[in-house]
């Protein structure tokens, strides 16, 4: 549920030496086939989707190029369906280009408020494909984050337009899922040139995701004792609300985030979100 089965299979000991755990790994196995059968399914669509989307203001986000770009396998990361962030303008042509290729919209009204559009493959309805004109849904929380086409064009896949998708992301979404914190870490770990760490400033200013970025490296570092981590949140300097955010979002937040007790812990995360509602209005740095 927290989207990390993959890694575990790789990583965790028992899984490779210990007979006792071989049921539980037979289990495992048999969930995450169609778990990579899917992301590859979805990763030829948008193959055979590119070159007809060439010159376009778009940009694939999240989990095709997380998988390509920072883990060491592509299979490591699976994903549910392409994200395309895309410049306001360019969203009819893009869903032209969608319906040429086989997807019909889908959704209702409120589509257009929320700047999300969702298109699913006419012959396996499974497959989607979301339209994005700011990754940022709810108004208010646009408001105080933003992330869209024009912050990244041109530098969607540095490590430092990857870095500031991953944060985004798992702000928005509260970092609900262990998976949200690994694509900080793994996108940090390939942050590695001064350079890119300007970049990073750039981009976190730019997009009002500077207590996003320092809380989701801190809880990398936290869960997962990164080190890089550590030095990307510190060097982005001190940030309004920051301590804050570091007691509500602490490790029992994410072992009871797919459990029956996740309601204790829902406010911790409502809290977050009103946070980052307040980031902008509150200021860049911390008195």
């Amino acid at each position: 549920m927290h989207g990390v089965l993959p890694a575990v299979l790789r990583n965790y000991p028992p899984f490779h030496d210990d007979a006792a755990f071989a049921d539980v790994k037979a289990d495992a196995l048999a969930r995450q086939r169609p778990l990579l059968a899917y992301s590859l399914m979805l990763r030829a669509q948008l193959e055979a989707l590119l070159p007809a989307l060439t010159g376009q203001p778009v940009v694939v986000v999240k989990g095709p190029v997380f998988a390509r770009s920072i883990y060491p396998a592509p299979h490591l990361r699976t994903f549910t369906d392409v994200d395309l962030l895309v410049a306001p303008e360019a969203v009819k042509e893009v869903g032209q280009v969608l319906d040429a290729h086989g997807f019909s919209l889908v959704g209702g009204s409120g589509d257009a408020h929320r700047q999300e559009w969702k298109w699913v493959c006419r012959h396996h309805e499974a497959l989607a494909i979301e339209v994005h004109t700011n990754l940022a849904h709810h108004p208010e929380l646009r408001a105080a984050i933003s992330l869209t086409y024009r912050d990244l064009a041109g530098v969607a896949e540095t490590p430092a337009g990857l870095l500031t998708v991953a944060v985004v992301h798992g702000a928005l979404d509260c970092f609900e899922r262990l998976r949200h914190v690994v694509d900080i870490c793994q996108a940090a770990r390939s942050l590695v040139t001064v350079d890119q760490e300007r970049l990073l400033q750039v981009l976190v200013e730019r997009t009002g995701a500077r207590l996003a970025a320092i809380t989701g490296l801190e809880l990398a570092f936290g869960l997962f004792a990164e080190p890089r981590c550590r030095e990307l949140a510190r060097a982005l300097g001190p940030v309004r609300y920051g301590a804050a955010a570091r007691l509500l979002l602490r490790r029992s937040v994410f072992v009871s985030a797919m459990t029956s007790v996740r309601a204790l812990h829902s406010w911790r995360r409502q809290a977050f979100r009103l946070l980052l509602k307040r980031r902008r209005l509150g200021g860049a740095s911390a008195k």
